[in-house]
């Protein structure tokens, strides 16, 4: 944007997101009820290009826990000495100076992913019957100094 944005542009830009933000309880007005709003178990839009995202079960459960749904508390199978949640470059690199720390320890990974990288994985793909191969968020990481 190359003109500077005036105060009078700012407020009144201000007041439409404010007003946005209102809505949400005068939505029976409009007829529609958001807080029942379900979309199918089938409805996952990366799939439909052909991308992986989030491994089956992780969504729909998290989704019934947030629509109030709770599950028996089990009893712990096994005890681990570091569980880390999230399996991208910062739960992976916890994981490693944790096991050079402490060599015999147990660690447990959880992440919501059938692959470990999180956003910095790497990302193949098919155009034109090519593989194509991008690097997710790694791309612009620089490498440590000394």
């Amino acid at each position: 944007m190359k003109g500077k944005i005036t105060r009078r542009d700012f407020l009144n830009g201000t007041q439409v997101a404010i007003g946005a933000s209102l809505l949400n309880p005068w939505t029976d007005v409009f007829g529609a009820d958001v807080s029942n709003f379900q979309l199918g178990t089938d409805y996952y839009p990366p799939a439909k290009t052909g991308l992986r995202g989030s491994h089956d079960g992780s969504w729909e459960t998290m989704h019934a826990r947030v629509s109030g749904k709770t599950w028996p508390r089990g009893a712990p199978e096994r005890e681990y000495d570091l569980v880390v949640v999230g399996g991208g470059i910062s739960g992976l690199s916890a994981a490693h100076f944790f096991r050079k720390e402490y060599p015999r320890g147990s660690i447990l990974i959880l992440d919501n992913h059938d692959d470990f990288g999180g956003h910095a994985k790497r990302n193949e793909f098919q155009v034109s019957g090519e593989t194509r191969i991008g690097y997710g968020g790694t791309e612009s990481i620089d490498t440590p100094s000394g």
